[in-house]
């Protein structure tokens, strides 16, 4: 193959790559100025006045747990196939999880069984999107609200869509957006921690900093934290990385419409594939997808899955699994040892292939990766 097709491309005009210098001048202000529209941008996105920039999702997602006042032992329910970054999150503020098995269509949690897992001793619940598909976060938003406890929500991918009236990210007492590869086409690095309480966003703002507390925060209205003793790796979003998700930001609109129209030739160009399960697509165009992943028949093994995604990149041809088996992961085993019963999302974690997914895109670019998918999958069969 002649040329690489990459799984994840940043797509910056030849303008903007003239405007970066600008942005990028060195100045105190324009740092400032700049990260503040970033986190203006993305707040807007999802409908809250308030949003505060990170370095990576992780920290985000360490910040918001303290400033919600999780603590050591506290329990917290939160689905079984997850991004990597917040079951290290978790695992850090040693939480006690409460793993929820993903419901079967849409990879992500619903009501019902999330409420089924919640006791007397439930501090938090956690939902995610998967690869963009909000599916279940507005019963969520129930379930948390008939505990009367928080729900966090992590927005890796998605960032647009809409679930009912509201957006994406309007669901949680704070919402996450990933800005980084595992969570789209920004590809950068950094989140955006949003919310529509002012003192939730003034202690974040604090964490992010080092944990300095500042007069103008009312800590007893925000739970009583009067200390952070917790570090927090790596909480500055750097300026590089800024400036390009602000230029995606920018041209967000855009970049989600191009992406509807890749979803939809992928679609057309694997439906009737027997081994191949596609994602629940949205005719309303409601779910602004991030990433086009599919799963394999229950046939096919972890290994013959890997196998099959390093036949892709031997094609020259990006393939990867952006979620994790969150009671899988080393973090999760280190810290709580073995937990088991959730069939569902380990299949899937162990058959999800993610393929090129970017507004640079093209048709053929698209046809190939298919046909090279066919023709692993295939291979593999005959290889038995």
């Amino acid at each position: 193959m002649s040329e690489i097709i990459t799984l994840s491309l940043p797509s910056i005009q030849s303008h903007e790559l003239h405007a970066l210098p600008e942005l990028l001048d060195g100045s105190v202000e324009n740092a400032l100025a700049l990260e503040k529209e970033l986190e203006e941008g993305v707040a807007d996105l999802v409908e809250r006045p308030f949003g505060t920039a990170f370095g990576t999702t992780q920290s985000a997602i360490e910040c918001a747990l303290q400033a919600l006042g999780i603590r050591d032992g506290d329990e917290v329910v939160l689905p079984a196939l997850a991004p990597a970054a917040l079951v290290a999150a978790v695992a850090r503020a040693r939480a006690r999880p409460l793993f929820v098995d993903s419901d079967s269509k849409s990879l992500t949690v619903r009501g019902p069984a999330v409420d089924a897992r919640c006791t007397a001793r439930t501090r938090l619940l956690i939902g995610t999107t998967m690869h963009g598909d909000p599916t279940g976060l507005d019963e969520l938003a129930a379930v948390a609200s008939k505990f009367e406890i928080p729900l966090l929500e992590i927005v890796c991918g998605g960032l647009g869509g809409r679930l009912g009236r509201d957006p994406v990210g309007r669901f949680g007492r704070v919402s996450i957006v990933g800005l980084d590869a595992a969570s789209g086409y920004f590809g950068a690095t950094g989140a955006v921690a949003c919310t529509n309480d002012d003192a939730l966003a003034a202690t974040m703002s604090i964490l992010r900093e080092g944990g300095v507390v500042r007069p103008r925060v009312d800590w007893e209205r925000i739970g009583g934290v009067r200390a952070i003793e917790q570090f927090v790796s790596d909480p500055t979003l750097p300026l590089i990385a800024a400036a390009i998700s602000l230029l995606r930001v920018r041209r967000h609109a855009e970049f989600t419409k191009r992406l509807r129209e890749i979803f939809t030739q992928y679609m057309t160009k694997l439906s009737g594939h027997t081994d191949i399960l596609l994602p629940p697509s949205a005719a309303d165009n409601s779910v602004a997808w991030s990433h086009f992943a599919i799963r394999l028949s229950d046939r096919y093994t972890r290994d013959e899955r890997d196998s099959i995604v390093l036949g892709l990149l031997r094609h020259d041809i990006g393939a990867s699994s952006a979620v994790c088996y969150a009671p899988g992961e080393p973090a999760s085993l280190a810290q709580f040892g073995v937990v088991e019963g959730f069939a569902t999302a380990e299949r899937a974690a162990h058959r999800l292939i993610t393929l090129p997914f970017h507004p640079n895109l093209t048709e053929r670019d698209v046809d190939l990766t298919c046909q090279t998918l066919e023709v692993m999958i295939q291979r593999q069969s005959i290889m038995r």
